[in-house]
């Protein structure tokens, strides 16, 4: 079954209902206190302090340099302070461009009435001898139904390492256990510093960490012996998209916080996570909360990493969907793998993740993906059951805060089997259900080795195309003197890829009309820019043989801009 591309008609991301923040800034901690517009404060009756650092919104046009911030944190960090009846500091309004909430350097020299009110809600919640726990909410802009918990040390293949931990081990192997247990129990994936460990020295989790108690900030430096003390304790939660836009990953996840943060959690019985004594421990700040761990992770022998893989086809009969992927390890025991889906409807649908790699050639897996190699590389399997975001637009990369605002969850299965013909391409077939979108596949895919992660930038242009009598064009060129192929931004809707010279030999590419094209920017490590666009074209060929749609891709490389006095 074939259906075209693309979202029902009039159909609209799902979003929050829109809170009415103004109700929200009264705290009895707060008396005396200046609570700015941009901040919703809850008062609470359990030891728990629930803080949004990032939940506000960029309303100026986009600079080069910022970040984008984390979309939905603010309602779900509102919705577990209710649940829980905790105390809350919620950003709602706040740009993190403009104040980071979430940097240290940022609370005491720019806002450091919002710092007074974190250590006001810690008092409150510390009534009764109680040890309060502050817990921070992010979001982690990937695809993936993972809670990254961020507690100041990195925990690979269950061995624990680092020197400023945010919170006592009792805690740890309680309350985080707990966290742990009861989101993987609803199908959430919980890791220790997957991704984001919470230990940069200017993370807000550090006050809790011990490092900077002898700060010359008062505030700072009271928290920090406050820490020492096994007086507080700090994680931060990193949740993937699938967990902050509504539906039912978001639900579970609320669910299972709900569960472990409503009970006390009582120290649970961990497999050993720091058991080689051969090498030294380090000085941690916080050593009398029962924390002994090693600075480093532990070395091992492992083989040179393998090229990674790259793929694309078109694979909407009438060359209305197309597909570019890959997967690699970003280091011994860790990898990266994207899918995505591009119509020329102008959307397109993505899968994006990082993630622990077993280090096993030519096996990847993510939550709900993998992707896995036999016989040399020449065959490979791609399956997918996990939700993708669909964009509505092929900008979305320009703008991703403004693409994120305005995009929504689809669910994906996708089963496809690739055998290769050369070392360039081969044939891919299977299934693709996504968005709505259902494709029986049968076409010819094309594979790239190598590794994106520090590879050197060059500029080039490409296009590929699978022909009507079988046979396969590729095309590519350098840019500048003696380039074989130009695009033509200005040409036809999106722009023409033309041959240099006009009079190309026989058979071979004479245009490619640009039908679909995703723009991105990514920096390179000198300082300069790479502008990468990738999309559908439809080929026509100089022997005036029948068109074909193929894919393109072009790299332009930027000098970075000049200072000015």
């Amino acid at each position: 079954m074939n259906e075209r591309p693309g979202p029902a008609a009039g159909s609209e991301p799902t979003r929050d209902k829109p809170h009415a923040w103004a109700n929200f800034a009264a705290a009895r901690w707060a008396a005396g206190l200046v609570v700015p517009d941009f901040l919703a404060l809850r008062e609470g009756n359990r030891p728990l302090v629930i803080v949004a650092p990032h939940g506000g919104r960029r309303q100026r046009a986009i600079r080069r340099g910022d970040s984008v911030n984390d979309l939905h944190t603010a309602e779900i960090a509102w919705e577990l302070a209710e649940r829980l009846d905790a105390h809350a500091l919620v950003n709602h309004g706040l740009d993190r461009n403009e104040i980071d909430l979430n940097r240290i350097t940022h609370l005491t020299r720019r806002a450091p009435g919002v710092l007074a009110l974190l250590s006001a809600a810690i008092d409150a919640a510390s009534r009764d001898e109680n040890i309060p726990l502050v817990l921070f909410v992010h979001g982690w802009n990937m695809v993936v139904p993972c809670c990254d918990i961020g507690i100041g040390v990195r925990r690979r293949a269950g061995h624990l390492t680092g020197r400023y931990p945010t919170l006592s081990r009792e805690r740890y192997d309680g309350t985080i256990a707990s966290i742990e247990r009861e989101l993987v129990r609803r199908g959430v994936n919980a890791t220790i510093g997957r991704h984001y460990t919470a230990s940069g020295r200017d993370n807000a989790a550090q006050l809790f960490s011990g490092r900077h108690s002898g700060d010359d900030d008062r505030m700072v430096a009271a928290l920090g012996r406050l820490a020492v003390a096994g007086r507080v304790d700090a994680a931060q939660l990193e949740l993937g998209i699938p967990l902050r836009w509504p539906g039912a990953s978001r639900d579970a996840m609320l669910d299972g916080l709900v569960s472990a943060l409503g009970e006390d959690a009582r120290p649970q019985v961990r497999d050993p996570e720091v058991d080689d004594d051969r090498r030294e421990t380090v000085a941690v700040p916080r050593a009398a909360c029962g924390w002994c761990l090693h600075v480093d992770e532990r070395a091992e022998k492992l083989p040179p990493l393998e090229p990674g893989f790259a793929f694309q086809a078109v694979i909407h009969p009438e060359g209305h969907l197309a597909m570019f992927g890959g997967v690699e390890a970003t280091g011994p025991r860790s990898m990266a793998a994207r899918l995505s889906l591009v119509s020329t409807d102008g959307t397109m649908m993505l899968l994006v993740g990082e993630g622990e790699w077993s280090g096993e050639p030519g096996h990847y897996c993510l939550e709900g993906f993998e992707w896995r190699t036999t016989d040399e590389a020449r065959r490979a399997e791609l399956t997918l059951r996990a939700p993708m975001i669909r964009y509505r637009t092929h900008d979305a990369y320009l703008d991703l805060e403004l693409g994120l605002a305005g995009s929504e969850l689809v669910e994906a299965d996708v089963r496809l089997e690739f055998v290769a013909h050369s070392e360039a391409h081969g044939q891919l077939r299977g299934i693709v259900r996504a968005g709505g979108t259902v494709l029986d596949v049968d076409t010819v895919a094309f594979v790239d080795r190598g590794r994106r992660v520090g590879a050197t930038v060059e500029a080039r242009l490409r296009v590929v195309a699978s022909r009507a009598d079988g046979s396969v064009e590729v095309a590519r060129s350098a840019t500048g003197p003696g380039a074989t192929l130009r695009m033509e931004k200005k040409a036809g809707a999106l722009g023409v890829i033309r041959a240099v010279p006009e009079s190309p030999a026989t058979g071979s590419l004479r245009e490619a009309e640009i039908l679909a094209r995703v723009p991105l920017w990514r920096p390179a490590a000198d300082g300069s820019l790479a502008r990468w666009t990738f999309g559908i074209a439809k080929c026509r060929f100089e022997d005036g043989t029948e068109e074909s749609v193929g894919l393109f891709d072009a790299t332009e490389i930027f000098a970075p801009p000049r200072e000015t006095s």
